[in-house]
């Protein structure tokens, strides 16, 4: 998501951002607004897709009506509703990847009306009062949690061995009409579409993590007249947790082999050492892209992040 972006005009019909950080233009970015929990006459979430246009030191992009997302959505009647604090810009893959995370972590509330099916006393429930069931007032994150839980997941998967440096990278509009999601992001830069579930796993193990925390405050044990209650869903959260940990940590490990530099010595290609300094450079270095070089003096179009 930007750092660096500002809301410099906002009126009925749109809302317009600058930013430093992109740095060009014709370039896609997603803007999402994250409406503040409670409020049940807005959307949760709304979407844009927006064109980035150049001006003299920085880029601007502007959402309407015209470039909402998906393009069936509703028309928005009046931008001023908004607050331009809870507007984020991010690239496609953080987009994505946070659409797939709120499905897992927060898509029970969603599913409930907000504020819920209310109960009075004359159905027998209650005590001279109101019950209100539903799936919550509150969303579990904010999208600025989120984003750190997906940023603490993308440093982990780097980490993990063979070393990347994968970041975010905004694609150009031509880049980003390719329906295959495989061909978005190549390149020297971007996230390959194959970590994208794998980010979304160790996101959701770091809220499962921060949730259960929470949960720990807020649960408690009451007897009454032999009638005992007792609220505890850390222990839940915790074997849910577990079960997802195994899964993610199976999978970042036969993930991450597809970025391994495997080629090593054949036809076409020649021996690390037959060539000194020069062969460690050409097959064994990792560049700051986290793209692996060619892998051989002689196979130069041949790509070293390939499976073994």
């Amino acid at each position: 998501m930007l750092r660096l972006v500002e809301a410099t005009e906002q009126d009925t019909t749109h809302v317009k951002f600058e930013t430093e950080e992109i740095g060009d233009d014709d370039m896609i970015a997603y803007v999402i607004y994250d409406t503040s929990s409670g409020i049940s006459t807005m959307q949760d979430y709304y979407h844009w897709r927006a064109t980035t246009s150049t001006g003299e030191d920085i880029v601007g992009l502007t959402i309407d009506n015209t470039n909402k997302y998906p393009k069936v959505s509703a028309n928005i009647s009046d931008y001023t509703i908004f607050d331009p604090a809870l507007f984020k810009v991010m690239t496609w893959a953080e987009h994505e990847i946070i659409q797939m995370l709120l499905t897992r972590v927060d898509l029970i509330r969603r599913r409930f009306p907000n504020p819920g099916v209310t109960i009075s006393d004359t159905d027998g429930v209650g005590q001279q009062g109101v019950l209100s069931f539903s799936g919550g007032w509150d969303k579990k994150f904010s999208l600025e949690e989120l984003r750190q839980m997906i940023e603490g997941t993308l440093l982990e998967v780097n980490i993990h061995p063979p070393t990347t440096s994968f970041y975010w990278a905004y694609n150009s509009t031509a880049a980003d009409k390719l329906s295959n999601p495989y061909l978005r992001n190549t390149g020297i830069s971007g996230i390959p579409y194959q970590l994208v579930d794998l980010i979304v796993q160790g996101a959701m193990l770091r809220c499962l993590n921060a949730w259960g925390v929470l949960e720990i405050d807020i649960s408690f044990s009451t007897s009454d007249s032999g009638l005992t209650i007792t609220y505890d869903r850390v222990s839940k959260i915790a074997s849910w947790m577990q079960a997802l940990l195994t899964e993610f940590k199976a999978q970042k490990e036969f993930i991450k082999m597809d970025f391994v530099n495997s080629y090593g010595v054949g036809v076409g290609s020649m021996p690390f050492g037959a060539t000194a300094l020069w062969g460690m450079l050409m097959n064994n270095v990792t560049g700051p892209t986290g793209m692996t070089p060619l892998s051989s003096m002689l196979g130069f179009g041949i790509r070293a992040n390939s499976p073994m």
